[in-house]
């Protein structure tokens, strides 16, 4: 990057993206200005219920070490080895997340994790953070901004050389960049919401469900996820639709949503029966997928995280693909000193289709949650594609592990893995997954047979029954 330390950096937003974005510029001798909506995290509370838990991977990993964060990040984190399923009929079955105990997600509080990047980006000299600062508008040609002050409730004007837009799936700066010019604007909202719960540790401070794992209760058009926390906590996102039997709209008491949860989730109420108070304690959150085309305006504006790329969190990967931008963003900056605009043009060519890519990896994941984790099928083939990377790790890799255990670009991810597809039809091996699950497959259909019978016996009349009906019958 070009050492011209008179190029300031105005960043809009002091979430992870943001505020690591201007750690990186900092550390180049940029003076750097992050301006951010809410109050100092720091010194005030969080909003509750909105947050859901974090999960680092290889990507964030890779852009918190180029930070020189990398260890005091691990040191705050809880590695999850896979999934737990939770079925409805009480068994739970263990789901690895790759071929051994090295590939893991780590989970991390979000707030831990952005005071944590707030505190390291106050040390340097060059960077300065504003908080209660909300961006009424951008003027992309001057780079001027105005900013409405919470607190005070007085407008100020503020001009950057360069604008940074971290501001979130609802951008003001993109909104404001792409005003009266021609873009390609894309957003889809799932029918379903989310309520952020919370499983206690149990009367020592020990968790109650096992802690190196990220538990699964997939019930159809509805999922409950826990995710461990260093506390010995787990923070729980209950997935449900907003109209229906069971949805928003329907659990409106205490004891309605208690008698949801003991219906679907006995054991999760038993471990944290003040469920129904919290759960009517927290509006509904939204899941929203975000596409958008330009993320820049010449060299003036540039856009990171959701502000171009909101993705569903179902595949662990919004916080990482944020922080992706970051390093791919600076690296481009690098390369095109002085020109800020060949730098966006580059950044935006290398990351546009990837998390493009990702978005539709995540809705896809969010399907696989509710309702896949549960077949016979899904779990041989997850169990094969485990098998098949021990054996040959240099030619088979599973796709969840290219996008979760690597820095491969998220759309040559998906390429490659629809080769092995390919590779694995012509070879046959797709006709052994049902070998495979016929175990599994037959001990589910003779439960759901042995639930079918038991219900018929006690709908259809015994000899006696149908005597005295007989009798009652001739009398009459």
């Amino acid at each position: 990057m070009p050492q011209n330390k008179k190029q300031n950096f105005a960043i809009i937003g002091a979430g992870m993206g943001g505020t690591l974005m201007g750690i990186y510029l900092a550390s180049r001798g940029f003076q750097v200005d992050i301006f951010e909506r809410r109050a100092d995290m720091r010194r005030h509370p969080v909003e509750p219920g909105r947050s859901i838990n974090m999960t680092l991977a290889a990507r964030g990993l890779h852009a918190l070490a180029k930070a020189g964060l990398h260890d005091v990040v691990m040191a705050m984190t809880v590695p999850l080895r896979g999934r737990m399923v939770h079925a409805e009929n009480g068994t739970v079955t263990a789901q690895p997340y790759g071929k051994n105990d090295t590939e893991v997600h780590h989970s991390i509080k979000r707030s831990q994790l952005n005071i944590t990047l707030i505190n390291y980006a106050e040390s340097f000299p060059s960077l300065r953070l504003f908080f209660n600062q909300r961006c009424i508008s951008v003027k992309r040609e001057t780079g001027l901004l105005r900013l409405y002050d919470e607190e005070s409730g007085r407008v100020r004007h503020v001009t950057a050389g360069v604008i940074i837009g971290a501001d979130g799936a609802f951008s003001t700066v993109r909104e404001e960049m792409q005003r009266d010019q021609p873009a390609d604007f894309y957003q889809e909202y799932l029918p379903e919401g989310y309520k952020e719960l919370a499983i206690p540790p149990d009367a020592v401070g020990n968790y109650q469900l096992d802690e190196k794992s990220l538990h699964v209760w997939p019930r159809g058009a509805m999922v409950l996820i826990a995710i461990p926390n260093a506390d010995g906590s787990f923070t729980c996102t209950l997935t449900l639709p907003y109209q229906g039997e069971f949805s928003f709209a329907s659990l409106k008491t205490p004891s309605a949503v208690r008698g949801y949860f003991q219906r679907f989730y006995p054991e999760v109420l038993s471990l944290a029966p003040g469920i129904p108070t919290e759960f009517l304690s927290h509006p509904p959150g939204k899941y929203l997928t975000t596409k958008t085309c330009p993320w820049y305006y010449k060299g003036g504006v540039v856009l990171i995280g959701d502000a171009c790329h909101s993705v569903l969190p179902f595949y662990g990967q919004g916080m990482n693909a944020a922080f992706e931008d970051c390093v791919v963003l600076a690296d481009c900056l690098d390369s095109e000193p002085g020109d800020t605009e060949a730098a966006f043009v580059k950044y935006q060519h290398l990351r546009k289709r990837n998390t493009d890519a990702l978005a539709d990896l995540s809705i896809r994941n969010y399907f696989e949650l509710r309702e896949k984790v549960r077949s016979p099928l899904f779990v041989a083939r997850k169990n094969l594609e485990i098998k098949l990377t021990r054996a040959f790790p240099n030619l088979y890799v599973p796709l969840y592990s290219l996008v979760t255990h690597t820095t491969t670009p998220y759309a040559d991810a998906v390429e490659r893995c629809m080769r092995q597809d390919r590779l694995l039809r012509l070879m046959g091996l797709d006709a052994v997954l049902p070998v495979l699950a016929a175990p599994a497959l037959f001990a589910q259909w003779r439960k759901r047979f042995s639930r079918w019978a038991d219900i018929q016996s006690r709908r259809l009349p015994g000899a006696a029954e149908r005597a005295a009906d007989a009798a009652g019958a001739a009398k009459s």
